[in-house]
């Protein structure tokens, strides 16, 4: 993890300084090594937006038909604050200026925490849950609490395996979110454009691999074969930058494929429970599917299919840690670098929680924190809310 304060290569023989004098930001200027032809310049279009993950909406137990009244009052205070931080002023020490009223908010995944448990209790739990969260974030931001669109993906609190209440209501609101670039026909997985950067949505974890090599323990439902297509009929050859959003950490899993288990059967693997990815530790042969959450061989096919593109930067959740790092796909040591931002959880149990707001200034995307501190999150009285005092800069720019 990259330190605020460092000056980072961000490819070989090539120095990018802390950007505009700001000693505390973390500069993340990112060159492409993908031999991108034709590359197009980044839009001055203003454009911000927010990010937050993990808000573990929570049904109660002994009643899973309501709310726990603390995961309410926590998510409500969350979305007010949200609604409120457009127009107020930044400190300087951070560039200074004013909130910008976002595109929309993104929303990494884990918005309920009963979907990752079996049995009818959970099942009704994760209902109440995900109701909720319809009710108070919307889809549109003019019905719900929230007063902008959400874009919204799933994590394993949502369902890590199983096409469950939440996966199939996400499918439905693809195809009413508005403006999308791409999705898939009745399924998870979209994209859309916000000025010159195109974002892609994709779910828990990238994959599955083709290479008949060990997949992840969590169901992708063929998320890099809408991503190797959608950056193919969306992106091509022009340089454009692309976001890309899942809810798993990628740098944990960005390790050597095994290669050693080619050929193993995915179908037989865990009494053929491996149309729903999930191997438990009970399991014999499971040589066809990997017990980490996200399969090595899956995170190398992702970083391969991404080669050719200008990805600007990567955002996911899962960690309830702010992470700011690099990952080389072609683990090699050499060229290229992509900024890796993890979003800290914003609405679940502890003392501290976060959002990045996030604005394109010129060709940079500048990402800023914006942090609560305390046991009542968010809480106008209760709790400590400012700017933490490190920006990040990712290049929109090959």
């Amino acid at each position: 993890m990259m330190n605020s304060r460092q000056r980072i290569d961000a490819h070989p023989n090539r120095r990018i300084a802390i950007g505009r004098g700001v000693a505390a930001s973390l500069a993340l200027g990112i060159q492409n090594a993908g031999g991108i032809a034709n590359g197009s310049p980044a839009s001055t279009e203003p454009l911000s937006f927010f990010v937050i993950s993990d808000t573990h909406l929570h049904a109660r137990k002994d009643d899973p038909q309501s709310m726990e009244p603390e995961s309410v009052s926590l998510n409500d205070r969350l979305i007010d604050t949200l609604n409120e931080l457009p127009g107020q002023t930044l400190p300087a020490a951070i560039g200074g200026g004013k909130v910008a009223v976002p595109r929309g908010v993104i929303h990494l995944g884990d918005m309920v925490d009963s979907g990752d448990k079996s049995g009818a209790l959970y099942d009704q739990m994760t209902m109440t849950e995900w109701a909720h969260f319809t009710q108070r974030f919307g889809l549109t931001g003019n019905d719900g609490r929230l007063r902008f669109p959400i874009y919204e993906l799933h994590g394993n609190h949502d369902s890590p395996r199983r096409n469950n209440a939440v996966l199939q209501a996400i499918a439905a609101r693809n195809e009413q979110r508005i403006g999308l670039t791409d999705r898939v026909d009745g399924g998870l997985h979209y994209s859309w454009d916000w000025g010159n950067i195109h974002f892609v949505a994709l779910g828990i974890v990238v994959g599955p691999n083709a290479d008949d090599l060990p997949i992840s323990r969590y169901e992708s439902f063929k998320s890099l074969d809408f991503l190797v297509s959608d950056l193919e009929k969306h992106v091509g050859n022009s340089g454009r930058p692309v976001i890309i959003l899942h809810h798993i950490d990628l740098l944990r899993y960005a390790r050597p494929c095994d290669t050693v288990n080619r050929g193993a059967s995915r179908e037989v693997c865990c009494n053929g429970m491996a149309s729903t990815a999930w191997c438990n530790r009970g399991c014999e042969g499971t040589a066809g599917i990997s017990r980490d959450e996200w399969s090595h061989c899956d995170v190398a096919a992702y970083g391969r299919a991404i080669e050719p593109y200008h990805v600007a930067a990567i955002f996911h959740g899962h960690l309830h840690a702010r992470r700011t790092e690099f990952w080389n796909p072609s683990q090699d040591g050499s060229g290229r670098r992509i900024p890796v931002f993890g979003a800290k959880n914003s609405a679940a149990g502890g003392a501290d929680r976060t959002i990045f707001y996030c604005l394109v200034e010129g060709d940079d995307l500048v990402i800023r924190e914006y942090r609560s501190r305390g046991e009542q999150g968010w809480h106008p009285e209760l709790a400590q809310t400012a700017w933490t005092p490190e920006l990040w800069r990712a290049k929109l720019t090959p």
